[in-house]
């Protein structure tokens, strides 16, 4: 696995708050889910994530590692915020962009993964992602607070079959994906 990425990680959550609007609704739920569908989706691509985030599997879906730190150190340097709102009567700590990304790192290829992920899945609520990532293979396979390996993107949602998942590993480790 790559090692992770800070730099391109803090610039994705500014890039994620700068596209989504406030109707949006970006709250940390969501923000967790975009970054994950971001990097599991360059690395169903290409066999690389963008970040190289840790994600693991917690109550609401799959959570990178690294987020909480990086949010928090986004919002001392002043680049994003988390502003308190009412979203359809329950609280939301909407967090928004307040400086633009610098993209200048990313690829074509993961630029498309993460437009990919912020047009499919940006204007669904957080509990509904939420709901979506319990789906997946990889987080249905892992423990609480496991980390969930980014090769799990290729066993997809719903049932997987034994040979299935020993092709997976196959390929895995013929193209040094693991």
């Amino acid at each position: 696995m790559a090692a992770f990425n800070e730099r391109k990680f803090n610039e994705l959550v500014v890039y994620i708050a700068t596209r989504l609007g406030p109707e949006a609704a970006l709250g940390r739920v969501k923000l967790a889910k975009l970054l994950m569908w971001s990097d599991f989706g360059a690395f169903a691509r290409s066999g690389k994530s963008i970040t190289g985030a840790t994600y693991e599997k917690w109550e609401h879906g799959h959570l990178p590692r690294e987020l909480l730190l990086a949010q928090r150190d986004l919002e001392t340097s002043e680049r994003i915020a988390e502003e308190p709102t009412e979203y359809f009567g329950k609280k939301l700590r909407r967090i928004t962009a307040l400086s633009e990304p610098d993209m200048s790192g990313f690829s074509e290829d993961e630029l498309a993964a993460i437009e990919s992920a912020i047009r499919r899945y940006g204007y669904e609520s957080a509990s509904y992602l939420s709901e979506l990532s319990h789906h997946e293979v990889g987080w249905r396979l892992a423990k609480m607070h496991e980390a969930i390996p980014y090769s799990t993107v290729f066993l997809g949602a719903g049932g997987v079959s034994d040979a299935a998942v020993r092709r997976g590993e196959e390929l895995a480790f013929l193209h040094g994906w693991t």
